[in-house]
């Protein structure tokens, strides 16, 4: 099963604690995970959770116009990208999850 699940929201709202259980459940049944990290959600691409997720399999993207107006810089674990690949993510995924 293809997972894809979107991160919007900052930091101090935890739901990146839930994101991580969520992939990480994901990847120990064997099913592919894609994570989107957009807006607020950009804050998270240093936390080193998202790095053991890419570490174990999982492809992980961060919108870079969201990073670049941030001033988060690329630690080199996930892919800066636009919004195409997250209408991919969309498009391909069976099961899609947006925390907003």
């Amino acid at each position: 099963m293809k997972i894809g699940i979107l991160l919007t929201t900052h930091p101090e709202k935890l739901d990146g604690e839930t994101v991580r259980v969520i992939a990480e459940t994901g990847l120990a049944a064997g099913d592919e995970v894609y994570l989107y990290l957009l807006d607020e959600g950009a804050r998270f691409v240093a936390q080193g959770w998202v790095h053991d997720l890419v570490d174990r399999g999982a492809s992980v993207y961060t919108c870079a116009y969201a990073a670049q107006n941030r001033k988060i810089p690329d630690p080199g674990k996930t892919t800066f990208c636009g919004l195409v690949v997250l209408t991919q993510i969309i498009e391909g995924c069976d099961r899609f999850l947006a925390f907003a």
